[in-house]
């Protein structure tokens, strides 16, 4: 059959090309949707529901994971880039992650247990995202990297949707702390699918971006004017972005009968499920329209999930602002490792540069945390809403400027 040149372009968006490993590799980014997403949002909802612990012990132990994760992140970027053999590492992460997991089920979980579980929870995702990639990249290289990555994403989402409904059944089932075992046994089962991956076929040189063992760049040499104007909008975005969800499950929480952990399991679901197609058709959107573009309409769609939220007053219409947060999370769960392989292209420091992107969301995200919490004191919920739409807007506005000026010159052969 003939395809007209756009939908042969989604056709190979869609499907792709064989290449060695091809099955147990999505089989494993299927299996870590549950970890990409996090654990944080459904921790929060059972220490402070099921075991009554206060909110503000649970917030210092969440704090306490995401900081380790922030910390972690250049370090197992790095790592990912020095160790040759990235199925054993891959599964000693996967197994950090399980252990935190496990700790949570223990009954009367105490505040030490829960540190220790978010410091291995916290290592663990710091490392599996970069290794993945690592993966993808030795295996197929540069060339092909958006449309592999496009897929693994679209598998991940679908994972993802698997654990919230997994989520879902099990809160009805009054069997919460489940939950933790499910997510803590996919964690196991991800690292030992990967094994499926054949390890001489991943090339460790092309795996971090490298020309060649001795054509590895200085990390000095990695901060141009352009990654750290990239890294700033990275974090702005984060920012404005990452506390709308738990403000939107408040939310929800206030205005149907649901219970807490039904509640964060239908958002996550639903923008999840969003976040499939999106993310399968990433790669030709990102060709069609290039990172310029995308970036601007992502802050655009963040002002107006804002507003949407903020004017929500049944279910349908927080769930229409979780639409649009799929839709963009979908293209820049893709994007965002595009971007960064553009900037690490012959460096041999790309796998670092995916941990300082994922440190810089991470920073983003917890700024954003502590922002909305403080905003909520003074203005209330939905007021934090308009006071995070109203940074999208200062981030879009130095977004054209700083293009103007050329801030994303490196990345143009993105836009062709």
């Amino acid at each position: 059959m003939i395809f007209p040149p756009s939908l042969g372009l989604v056709r190979k968006s869609l499907f792709g090309q064989e290449f060695p490993g091809r099955g147990a590799f999505f089989a494993a980014n299927f299996l870590v949707g549950d970890i990409q997403t996090g654990i944080m949002p459904l921790l929060a909802v059972y220490l402070l529901l099921s075991e009554h612990w206060k909110a503000v012990a649970v917030g210092e132990v969440l704090a306490f994971g995401g900081l380790v994760t922030l910390i972690a992140q250049p370090i197992a970027g790095s790592m990912a880039d020095q160790i040759v053999s990235k199925r054993a590492f891959f599964l000693v992460l996967v197994s950090l992650f399980a252990a935190g997991c496990f700790l949570i089920c223990g009954p009367n979980p105490s505040f030490g247990r829960i540190l220790l579980s978010q410091a291995l929870v916290g290592v663990a995702q710091a490392g599996i995202v970069p290794v993945l990639s690592s993966v993808a990249m030795g295996l197929v290289g540069n060339g092909r990297f958006a449309s592999v990555m496009g897929k693994a994403q679209g598998t991940t989402h679908a994972g993802s949707v698997f654990g919230a409904a997994a989520a879902i059944f099990l809160t009805s089932q009054s069997l919460s702390v489940s939950i933790f075992a499910f997510y803590g046994i996919s964690a196991l089962a991800a690292g030992l699918v990967l094994l499926g991956v054949p390890g001489h076929k991943i090339d460790p040189l092309r795996a971090r971006e490298a020309e060649g063992v001795d054509r590895i760049c200085s990390i000095r040499q990695l901060f141009t004017p352009s990654l750290i104007f990239f890294l700033s909008l990275l974090f702005l975005f984060f920012i404005a972005n990452t506390a709308m969800l738990p403000l939107a499950g408040e939310k929800l929480s206030g205005i149907s009968s649901l219970s807490s952990g039904r509640v964060m399991g239908i958002l996550v679901l639903a923008t999840q499920g969003v976040m499939i197609p999106f993310s399968l058709l990433a790669p030709f959107i990102i060709r069609r329209f290039g990172s310029r573009f995308l970036l601007s309409a992502f802050f655009i769609l963040l002002f107006l999930r804002s507003g949407i939220l903020f004017m929500a007053t049944s279910m349908e219409g927080i769930l229409l602002g979780q639409v649009l947060d799929g839709m963009v999370m979908g293209v820049l769960s893709v994007l965002l490792p595009v971007l960064v392989s553009e900037f690490g292209k012959g460096t041999g420091r790309f796998n670092l540069l995916q941990g300082i992107a994922g440190m810089v969301v991470s920073a983003g995200g917890s700024v954003s945390q502590l922002l909305s919490g403080e905003s909520m004191k003074f203005w209330g919920r939905d007021k934090t809403f308009l006071l995070l739409g109203g940074l999208s807007m200062v981030i879009w506005i130095l977004h054209l400027v700083g293009n103007r000026f050329g801030g994303f010159a490196k990345n143009r052969q993105n836009e062709r």
